[in-house]
């Protein structure tokens, strides 16, 4: 038996050539787009500044612990979003939860504030003040 060659017609195969050609010169300008977008915008939510920000309640609070969460951010706004989803990525294997019904409550805060007075309108009390908006709350009569 034997093979016949069938070819494509020359326009086809330019066409499918000119489209893999605009295939990787866009794959390439993306790339160079968003090199130059990241080097200029290395962490636009401050992700990296949290670690050292929330230090101080990961070495208060034990690893097993749920965390209730305060904050002053508008409910729903992208900064809320941003502090609380910050705060469990570095607080991690911590759980936070919304609402100040747990033992231990994290106070994130865009804002100075009197601290003490927003912790004991909820039952709460200051068990340490770790500056730059970052209060580690304790529900009254806990330890």
């Amino acid at each position: 038996m034997s093979r016949k060659t069938v070819r494509a017609p020359l326009a086809a195969t330019a066409a499918l050539a000119a489209a893999t050609g605009m295939c990787l010169w866009g794959c390439i300008e993306t790339y160079g787009v968003e090199t130059a977008y990241q080097s200029q915008n290395r962490d636009p939510y401050m992700i990296s500044a949290q670690f050292t920000r929330l230090a101080g309640v990961a070495a208060a609070v034990p690893e097993s612990a749920t965390l209730g969460y305060l904050t002053d951010a508008a409910a729903g706004s992208v900064t809320a979003s941003a502090m609380r989803t910050a705060a469990q990525y570095v607080l991690a294997p911590r759980l936070l939860a919304d609402g100040t019904g747990h033992d231990w409550v994290l106070g994130n805060f865009t804002r100075p504030a009197d601290f003490a007075a927003l912790g004991r309108a909820q039952g709460l009390r200051v068990r340490q003040d770790f500056g730059n908006g970052v209060v580690l709350y304790r529900r009254e009569g806990g330890r």
